[in-house]
């Protein structure tokens, strides 16, 4: 079966310090979701990790147009390293994944520095 990436809006608010994700899933059942939260082991960032798979509705067989993707699917947000599981508020409603996530503390402004090209 095909992999695909799926769409989503991502959106920050400072003043509520809040991160908001909304992931297009038309038609995805929720036992076909699987939501999981892991540190990656290259880059030790905190990231939680969307993965499932949609499944065509209408017969392999036969001749026809097909516009929608189906097939695995996943996508990964980078969080805030303090965030837990509990944290993250989900819904899922009309084909919409939303996720909730708290900003976590502001870090310290750095100043830039440039990587010499040898």
């Amino acid at each position: 079966m095909r992999r695909y990436g799926i769409r989503a809006d991502i959106h920050y608010s400072a003043e509520e310090n809040l991160i908001t994700a909304m992931f297009e899933l038309p038609g995805v059942k929720k036992s076909d979701l699987r939501i999981t939260m892991s540190l990656c082991p290259f880059s030790r960032v905190r990231q939680i990790n969307v993965a499932g798979i949609s499944r065509p509705r209408l017969p392999l067989q036969g001749h026809g147009v097909r516009e929608r993707k189906f097939g695995y699917f996943a996508r990964t947000l980078v969080i805030p390293p303090e965030t837990t599981p509990e944290d993250v508020a989900i819904t899922l409603e009309d084909g919409i994944l939303t996720l909730k996530i708290p900003g976590g503390a502001p870090a310290q402004a750095e100043q830039t520095q440039e990587i010499a090209i040898p």
